[in-house]
């Protein structure tokens, strides 16, 4: 938990509020890849980096809306909109929650020592790698036939759990996990995209009599680009998971 503490002190606000809640969902995918080994040990520090990440999830939401329409369009092509957004990202922001973090960062940080980790074996690493290889793959299918919002955050989750498992063990397992990362990467970033896009459109449904002028193009172009990435994710995921279990080359 120090790069955390240290991305708090010297980052700017909106980039340490990202960063913190990628350090949270790396610790919980650590802690999964070894769920069954640590029993009460997962289910009370899962919680702990849950609840922190969840307390900035508000603010990041509302900058990941206003960063999904700059990444749609150049600055200043939907200037109600663009301005409407930035307003709702600054009044968003939540310094105190920050500080409540830092606060959360330094007792999980405190604990980790105790952390049972160096008494587990590999074998129990790669038993909570093909577990959690399951899962996303059992997503991507409800994924890909539902196309609802829900599953494809689930879908999401379980990628990104697969792409930080497989970052830990790509040293051991080179042949095996190393050729994932960079997909992984790609996908969980094409279905973040994805999620921030949709979230842009019901926001912006919802304030439609504020922004009429702007919103029918910049809706259009949305869709345009939503259908791109779910081509996008479906060709990525099925080539990551075209299998339903993961086997090592050693097995």
């Amino acid at each position: 938990m120090a790069a955390a503490l240290a991305d708090l002190e010297k980052l700017p606000e909106e980039e340490a509020v990202h960063q913190l809640r990628k350090h949270c969902k790396k610790q919980r995918a650590l802690l999964r890849l070894v769920r069954s080994e640590i029993g009460d040990l997962y289910r009370y520090e899962n919680a702990h980096y849950r609840t922190l990440a969840n307390a900035l999830a508000g603010s990041r939401d509302a900058v990941s809306m206003r960063d999904a329409l700059l990444a749609l369009a150049p600055a200043g092509s939907y200037p109600q909109v663009q301005e409407f957004l930035e307003m709702r990202a600054h009044s968003q922001r939540d310094p105190g929650a920050l500080e409540d973090t830092s606060a959360l960062l330094q007792q999980g940080g405190e604990r980790i020592g105790d952390w049972p980790l160096d008494r587990l074996q590999w074998k129990q690493a790669r038993r909570g790698y093909r577990k959690y290889y399951r899962r996303a793959h059992r997503a991507m299918k409800v994924a890909l036939a539902g196309e609802d919002p829900a599953s494809f955050h689930e879908f999401r989750k379980r990628v990104k759990d697969h792409w930080y498992h497989s970052r830990l063990l790509e040293e051991k397992y080179k042949d095996a996990v190393v050729s994932r990362c960079q997909p992984l990467k790609e996908l969980a970033q094409a279905l973040g995209d994805w999620r921030d896009l949709r979230l842009l459109c019901r926001l912006l449904g919802e304030h439609s009599g504020e922004l009429s002028g702007e919103l029918i193009p910049l809706l259009d172009a949305a869709q345009e680009r939503l259908d791109a990435l779910r081509r996008e994710i479906e060709r990525l995921g099925r080539k990551l998971f075209a299998d339903r279990k993961f086997s090592f080359d050693d097995d």
